[in-house]
């Protein structure tokens, strides 16, 4: 006796049948056993484990395209005067010069490698120290030629790079009052 149709399904046509078999004819049964399948399920699903964490016979059984290794999340790159990480009102007051500035360095006199080290180590001191906003003085370079300063673009540039990056939100150029565009108004991140 034929199985019973649930309601509502008809049944195969012979063509729809030939379809199927044509298709499924390559299909083989997994060799992969259930504890091992759940198991990789797990570990897939898991970002803290990687690839070297695998048993071998799983790396072995799985397909490449299933074994992932997760990438570094990398925070945004920082411009001046993007300040969309931090609310609209301190943004604005950050850029007139309204926040009141708990450290200060001028990087006047420095060649490069210095200033890379001065800047890194006032802002890593900055955070420590639970500043909120700094003033760093860069200079516009040389005003008669026309020249950008060397130190005017490379301190933005630093400022993405880490680990500055991982104490700095947002960074703006400064005030007239404090220099201009030959500094920049950094807002520190707090310490969590």
């Amino acid at each position: 006796m034929a199985a019973k149709k649930p309601p509502g399904q008809r049944a195969l046509s012979k063509a729809e049948k030939d379809l199927w078999t044509h298709v499924t004819k390559d299909i083989t049964r997994s060799t992969i056993d259930d504890a091992t399948f759940v198991a990789a399920l797990e570990q897939l699903s898991d970002p803290s484990e990687t690839s070297k964490k695998r048993s071998p016979r799983m790396r072995a059984t799985l397909p490449p395209n299933e074994i992932i290794t997760p990438r570094p999340v990398l925070p945004p790159t920082l411009a001046p005067g993007q300040t969309n990480m931090m609310d609209k009102r301190t943004a604005r007051r950050l850029k007139r010069g309204q926040l009141g500035i708990d450290a200060r360095l001028d990087l006047h006199g420095h060649v490069q490698s210095t200033a890379h080290r001065a800047l890194e180590t006032f802002l890593e001191r900055s955070f420590y120290d639970g500043h909120r906003t700094v003033l760093v003085i860069t200079g516009k370079g040389k005003r008669g030629t026309g020249q950008v300063g060397v130190l005017k673009e490379a301190v933005p540039r630093w400022l993405n790079q880490s680990p500055i990056r991982d104490w700095v939100t947002v960074f703006s150029y400064a005030a007239v009052k404090d220099g201009g565009d030959g500094a920049l108004y950094i807002r520190i991140k707090r310490q969590r």
